[in-house]
């Protein structure tokens, strides 16, 4: 049976109708509302992605969306993971965006001075990273900072790459370190980085703090730090003021009874306060004690010190 020259230019309108609908379909206007969060997930192909973009509304003719990514030959390299979809995206719009994979990069910040079973709970309760972290990493060996992480990336791989940082900052820095410092190791600098970091939180303070266990540390005296006693007893870690009864425990830790350097750091510090460690003040200091407003009274000698204890004491007491 042959088709009529009418019949023919009839088919050739229709096509070149739904052609150019079609085309209207795919660039036009999308008919979300509002922004949308999705997930792609490794190992769809082309019919999942369009059932999951029709089911979060971002599409509403699928069958153009599918003729679209077969046609342009984008259809095989769409990939997974997590995409941000404006509102009313096109067609186009979320094609392009899936097959360029421009996917979601969501960050985490570990702030400084945690210990690394803080830094495992943290991660434990973030939202998009899966697995367990086999292992709780040693103290002082997690650098503190923002990292980037996709949906789907694993715990395990937040550590690593928080291992590698520290690792390679401390490498860095160690290298411009003072000369003679009392310690002979990346480990005893890290130590007592983590103890300038649980001191104080002023920039302008690290290098004194730092000074201070430097001078004590060269003259064999007791480095009397509280965080040190906080972090040999768990129990006392969220005591506000700690007891003459809790500075007299003895643990591996208490520096009011070791002598030196506790065994390991008490947390993770920043890069501040390894960068205090290792190029600390060149001071005549030997003690600190806080002065009420969040800094700290640096003494000479123990008799200025005690002026300062005692005005601390007298602050204390204020209501």
């Amino acid at each position: 049976m042959r088709l009529s020259f009418s019949g023919l230019g009839l088919i050739t309108l229709v096509a070149s109708g739904f052609f150019i609908w079609s085309w209207d379909v795919h660039f036009s206007s999308g008919p979300m509302k509002s922004d949308s969060t999705i997930i792609i997930p490794v190992g769809v192909g082309l019919l999942e992605i369009t059932e999951i973009l029709t089911e979060k509304g971002i599409l509403d003719q699928p069958l153009i969306f599918k003729l679209a990514a077969k046609l342009s030959g984008k259809s095989k390299t769409l990939h997974a993971g997590e995409y941000f979809i404006k509102a009313h995206s096109s067609q186009d719009d979320v094609l392009e965006l899936l097959f360029k994979g421009d996917i979601v990069l969501r960050k985490i910040t570990i702030p400084e001075g945690l210990t690394s079973l803080q830094i495992v709970k943290k991660l434990n309760l973030i939202d998009g990273l899966i697995g367990k972290i086999s292992q709780r990493p040693l103290e002082g060996t997690l650098l503190p900072e923002t990292y980037k992480y996709i949906f789907g990336d694993t715990r395990e791989s937040i550590v690593i790459r928080m291992q590698q940082e520290m690792a390679a900052f401390v490498q860095r820095e160690w290298e411009k370190r003072h000369l003679n410092l009392p310690f002979k190791s990346i480990e005893e600098a890290i130590t007592l980085a983590s103890m300038i970091e649980k001191e104080t939180g002023l920039a302008s303070e690290r290098r004194l703090v730092a000074s201070v266990f430097i001078n004590r540390l060269n003259k064999k005296m007791k480095l009397q730090s509280d965080p040190t006693v906080r972090y040999g007893v768990p129990s006392l870690s969220n005591k506000k003021r700690l007891t003459y009864r809790d500075l007299k425990r003895q643990t591996r830790y208490n520096t009011y009874k070791i002598p030196g350097l506790p065994p390991t750091p008490i947390c993770n510090p920043g890069k501040a306060s390894i960068i205090a460690a290792l190029t600390p003040a060149n001071t005549n200091f030997f003690y600190f004690v806080a002065n009420g407003t969040g800094g700290h009274f640096f003494s000479k000698t123990l008799k200025e010190h005690n002026k300062y204890v005692a005005r601390w004491r007298k602050i204390k007491k204020r209501p």
